[in-house]
């Protein structure tokens, strides 16, 4: 599994106990990651199938009269948490914003490169004691405030991700075992001082079994370094069907390793394409008709809502990525309906939300001060009355010719920039992660695969060639005026875009290649 001819073994992250770490984690846990991941397989094909139920074998946990472990009062008011990516500035604006939590997303926000990854790893080890700082525009040293009570949590890797950190391109291993093993043996015992708990969020899983795993990895590690049990806290996206179908044992599974559920709807929507996307089915509209009022969507919220506060755990809402006003107090298209969102999310009970962006901590902070009056909501049991068919049912809207070229532009600018080891782009006055990339290719290439697919208004049909000349047509208008460079990666990417959305097979993720 290791090459040690790998030059950047020399790096001080890879030090001899943590690479013995991750042999242990690979050696307890690999067998059993590639058994999780077949099995996620088989229940994605049932999915799509048509089998959109809970699991009949687990209905006694769904049943039962259970809670999860006290939620540790370090960790008891989440009111809202900024998400972001693992640079030094990004840490030390987060650290410093007044979120109750800054969440550094090794995955979604940090591209999968082994510099990237170590250099994220550093700033997060740095971070965690404060000896992080960087040179600001005017000269200045911009260090974290030494009275900062954020605390920092961390999505690691998902488990089907691949590292090449350790090993050649043609031998990767599993980015998890590398990114718990770092983590716990760096931070864990300064975080547990600090804030009480080593706390993280999970993306990409996909049911109780993989859930199980985690939990198996979480006590290893606090065997391992002594820990109390219960020192790892997990919150889960809920970024996928087979997820939410089985919320309720996934929060059995973790129990004393759990920290609650959260949204990812960008991603739960990327799913669904995923999922039930037919060239004869009734196409999708533009994004914005894809936002948390979109019915499918509120459903995932309020169910969350429901199963977390039965078991005494976080409902977490979902991360918001609009752009603040600018310095003129200019709004950006879809501002006042985030802080609509916000203020129906703490409503409908949710025990906090996430912000992509520091200058919406004190928005999203005023919304849920207004209607929560104490540290969470798990006291309010809301009635689940949501349906399998409500967590499936697409979105209404209309389909237009600029909502096309929104997407494209998205995509091609993510991959245009992604070589320049950017984890989040702006583009059309919104921040976009993975999950946003994501969901953007797959609308395109749901679109242009669609034998019942017309702008709403004009009635245009959209087809290949249509396709072609729109990516064509964009990939040019943005790149017409930069750097040779430049443009001839928006031409590899448009030429990327290209054959993906034109080809029959879900598009892979394209910023893993």
């Amino acid at each position: 599994m290791l090459n040690t001819l790998s030059p950047i073994r020399t790096d001080r992250l890879l030090s001899p106990a943590v690479l013995e770490l991750v042999k242990d984690l690979h050696d307890h846990f690999g067998e059993r990651r590639l058994a999780v991941l077949d099995l996620r397989e088989a229940r994605r094909t049932a999915l799509r199938n048509g089998e959109v139920d809970p699991l009949p074998e687990t209905a006694e946990i769904r049943t039962g009269d259970w809670l999860v472990s006290p939620v540790p009062a370090e960790l008891l008011e989440r009111r809202v948490e900024l998400i972001g990516g693992c640079s030094r500035k990004e840490l030390i604006e987060g650290l410093n914003a007044g979120a109750k939590s800054y969440v550094a997303d090794l995955w979604s926000m940090t591209p999968n490169e082994p510099g990237c990854i170590l250099r994220a790893h550093k700033n997060i080890e740095r971070a965690t004691d404060f000896r992080l700082a960087y040179v600001g525009a005017d000269g200045d040293r911009v260090r974290i405030n030494p009275k900062s009570i954020t605390r920092l949590m961390i999505v690691p890797r998902p488990l089907r991700a691949l590292d090449h950190t350790l090993s050649g391109p043609n031998d990767p291993s599993p980015a998890a075992f590398l990114d718990l093993a770092i983590h716990a043996h760096f931070n864990a015992a300064k975080l547990l001082l600090r804030q009480g708990g080593v706390y993280l969020y999970l993306r990409g899983l996909s049911g109780h079994v993989e859930a199980r795993l985690w939990k198996d990895m979480f006590m290893f590690l606090e065997k391992r370094f002594s820990l109390p049990r219960g020192t790892y806290r997990a919150t889960v996206m809920m970024d996928n069907l087979a997820a939410l179908l089985e919320a309720d044992e996934i929060l059995h599974e973790l129990k004393y390793h759990s920290a609650g559920l959260s949204l990812d709807p960008q991603a739960y929507a990327a799913d669904h394409v995923t999922l039930f996307s037919a060239p004869d089915r009734p196409v999708l509209p533009d994004r914005q008709h894809i936002g948390l009022d979109a019915k499918f969507l509120r459903s995932v919220s309020l169910r969350t809502i429901s199963i977390c506060h039965r078991r005494q755990a976080h409902a977490m809402g979902a991360p918001a990525f609009i752009l603040p006003p600018n310095d003129q107090g200019v709004m950006k298209p879809g501002y006042l309906e985030m802080i609509a969102d916000k203020e129906r999310e703490a409503v409908d009970g949710h025990d906090g939300t996430l912000v992509g962006h520091p200058g919406l901590v004190n928005p999203a902070m005023t919304e849920f001060n207004k209607s929560m009056a104490r540290a969470h909501q798990m006291y309010y049991q809301r009635a689940d009355h949501t349906t399998s068919a409500d967590l499936v049912e697409s979105p209404q809207g209309a389909l237009t010719t600029e909502g096309m070229q929104q997407c494209i532009r998205t995509v091609i600018r993510a991959l245009v920039s992604y070589t320049d080891s950017q984890g989040l782009i702006t583009q059309g006055g919104k921040l976009h992660d993975r999950s946003s990339i994501r969901l953007s290719t797959l609308l395109i290439w749901h679109w242009t695969q669609s034998k019942v697919c017309f702008i709403t208004d004009t009635g245009l049909e959209i087809h290949a060639d249509v396709v072609k000349y729109l990516i064509r047509k964009e990939g040019e208008k943005m790149f017409d005026r930069h750097a040779p460079e430049k443009r001839e990666r928006a031409k590899l990417a448009v030429a990327r875009l290209t054959e993906v959305v034109l080809s029959p097979e879900i598009p892979p993720d394209l910023l893993e290649e």
